[in-house]
């Protein structure tokens, strides 16, 4: 570990701001601090306010410097972090001076937060997790990767592995000791194994609700021209971000926004109207939203009174006909028309069903700036598209495709433990694979390769 570089690198953004906050770890922290501050004493845990000079002496800023020594430190190393004015020339130079300094480099991409796991600071369950946590945009997310973050996740593999150890010696202990047979319980092998089992595969049942709550869901809206689509879209996103008019056909290609509707995040995309298009490039827009259709989930039909007629009610039911297994809700959009009720009317006697699909009545004209109008529709929607579980309770641990793939792994090799149990050698074999899985999700045994996927999604600096 002596012979390590010492890492640095921003840890706040790049840019202007009033505090930049530049992070250093390895074993010449102390002597660095000593260099650019020209002062030789440094109390662990408190802020020193220094002047920061660069390498021929001259003063670079002042600000505050932080020592941290190993191993009580974020790195389990000696650490500095140094405060100073958010300029960008005042960061550029401290790089400039920092670099200069032997055996002193800028960090890799998650370096500090693999130098914490290395030297034990905590498991690679909670560095997943946070790497997810630090890219959270939603409360949602932030929830979900706080689980696996904070203890949720790797208190149920703690109990995971407190038991297959509990149990292996069971087994390994009548294998070495056959004449003491009877003295072994192993009913209640079983039923820690069954038990272990059972909340393993809900982990895994429950994972795509977790991942669908952290990666958000797509919302694709659709329906016939001039129903006032991408006005609805603009409403959503509260900024005129799809050309709208009265010509139909005006939308060619798709629009797609990020949002948050009550803490859930969600990917909405409006799509040209639904109708046999003469125009080349129209047709061209009609053929890729009927492609989103087919690989999408949850769609809100657009329609109005002045977008109805015969042939749009057959496109539309055609349509519908398709989405099986889909989520689907209606907005009946223009209700400033006067012929909005009767219309409504005759697009539920021309579509089969349409009636028993949720819906919500809104004039986007009128109500774009209408704040209860807007808070009672993200509500319709977040309630009958966004069906994800918002009780989140213990169950919600994992979400990474390899946690998953480990667990299943661990599964596998229980059932074959508890199927082959009065074969004990065997049994005890299957139950040794369950727990190198386990130890494999906590960073335990040789995952190399798992380690520079995890900690190469951390932004530099972390």
């Amino acid at each position: 570990m002596e012979k390590k570089d010492t890492i640095f690198a921003l840890s706040t953004p790049y840019g202007r701001s009033a505090v930049a906050m530049i992070r250093l770890s390895g074993p010449n922290s102390l002597s660095i601090a000593k260099t650019i501050t020209k002062k030789n004493r440094f109390p662990h845990r408190q802020a020193n306010f220094v002047t920061f000079f660069d390498n021929k002496g001259y003063i670079i800023d002042r600000g505050l410097l932080i020592f941290f020594k190993s191993p009580s430190s974020y790195t389990g190393e000696d650490m500095l972090e140094i405060h100073n004015h958010g300029s960008v020339a005042i960061i550029n130079k401290m790089f400039e001076t920092l670099e200069k300094i032997n055996a002193c480099r800028f960090a890799l991409p998650g370096e500090f937060s693999k130098r914490a796991f290395i030297n034990g600071k905590n498991d690679l369950i909670h560095f997943e997790g946070l790497a997810s946590l630090i890219s959270s945009e939603t409360e949602q997310q932030r929830i979900v990767a706080s689980h696996q973050t904070f203890g949720q996740a790797q208190n149920i593999c703690k109990e995971w592995r407190e038991k297959i150890v509990e149990n292996l010696a069971i087994l390994d202990s009548a294998i070495d000791f056959p004449e003491e047979g009877e003295d072994y319980n192993f009913e209640i092998v079983l039923k820690d194994l069954k038990k272990i089992l059972q909340t393993s595969k809900k982990a895994i049942k429950f994972s795509n609700t977790c991942e669908q709550a952290y990666k958000g869901q797509d919302i694709v809206i659709f329906g016939p021209p001039n129903s006032g689509k991408s006005s609805f879209y603009n409403l959503l996103c509260q900024d005129n971000k799809a050309i709208t008019s009265s010509i139909k056909g005006t939308t060619r290609d798709k629009n797609t926004t990020q949002l948050e509707i009550f803490g859930l995040k969600a990917s909405i995309t409006d799509t040209a109207g639904l109708r046999k298009a003469n125009n080349l490039i129209e047709r061209k827009g009609v053929k890729k939203t009927l492609q989103i259709l087919d690989i999408s989930k949850n769609f809100i039909l657009v329609l109005s009174p002045d977008s109805f007629s015969k042939k749009n009610c057959s496109f539309i039911k055609d349509t519908i006909n398709k989405m099986k297994n889909k989520n689907l809700v209606v907005v009946y959009n223009k209700k400033d028309l006067t012929s909005f009720q009767s219309v409504k009317k005759k697009w539920v006697s021309q579509i089969p069903n349409l009636d028993k699909i949720n819906s919500f009545s809104i004039s986007c004209k009128q109500n774009k700036s209408d704040y209860q109008i807007l808070i009672s529709l993200m509500k319709f929607l977040n309630k009958n598209l966004l069906c994800v579980d918002r009780n989140l309770n213990e169950n919600y641990y994992f979400f990474e495709k390899s946690q998953i793939s480990i667990i299943s792994s661990m599964v596998i090799d229980l059932e074959m433990c508890i199927k082959n149990i009065k074969n004990i050698e065997i049994a005890s074999e299957f139950l040794s694979k369950s727990l190198l899985s386990l130890d494999t999700l906590y960073g335990k045994s040789d995952v190399e390769d798992r380690l520079e996927v995890v900690f190469n999604k951390f932004c530099i600096g972390k």
